[in-house]
């Protein structure tokens, strides 16, 4: 075996040790910021449908929000761990980086009148879901199970009116909010 395959497999070792050891417990402050962005995301579709703007810049603040609380988590959760944090900041600037780049690509749509209003917000709360599940794949479980909640909460979004919308999304934060609960407390 040579000497590369040696260190990367060593280094693939160390990677998915050290994300284990990272996703592995939820504490309390988790548990609240799980819920803060939950709730501001569920914001995001209902001042995205009230507001004539469609939202335009509150999708950018939620991107950048989302954004800071995963590199701040994880900076926060690696900081005591050996070995060097900088590769997973970097990356997780980066993907929060094209996150920024996609939804703003969308609101360009949405100002050009290529698409509606309410289709753009779809699509960036789409945007944001996948942003958000692909940074809990990498980084912190519950943003995974978060990615989710605003997978679907988009695509009721596109099939039901804006107040049948709750009736989907509000049990299922209820559920998600149980579930990161019971990893904490249960």
């Amino acid at each position: 075996m040579s000497d590369n395959t040696t260190r990367a497999g060593a280094s693939g070792h160390l990677a998915a040790a050290t994300m284990a050891r990272l996703g592995a417990d939820v504490s309390r402050a988790d548990f609240w910021i799980f819920v803060a962005l939950l709730v501001l995301a569920i914001g995001g579709g209902a001042v995205s449908q009230a507001t004539d703007t469609g939202g335009r810049f509150y999708w950018s603040f939620l991107v950048a929000v989302y954004g800071a609380v995963s590199i701040g988590r994880t900076w926060f959760q690696a900081k005591g761990q050996d070995g060097p944090i900088w590769g997973m900041i970097r990356s997780q600037v980066l993907h929060w980086l094209g996150a920024l780049v996609a939804i703003q690509v969308v609101l360009f749509f949405e100002s050009h009148a290529i698409t509606d209003r309410g289709p753009a917000a779809d699509y960036s709360l789409l945007l944001l879901g996948l942003s958000t599940y692909l940074a809990g794949v990498h980084f912190n479980w519950t943003f995974m199970l978060l990615g989710c909640i605003l997978a679907i909460t988009a695509v009721a979004l596109g099939y039901a009116d804006q107040f049948s919308i709750y009736l989907v999304t509000v049990p299922l934060a209820v559920l998600a909010i149980w579930i990161v609960y019971r990893r904490k407390f249960g």
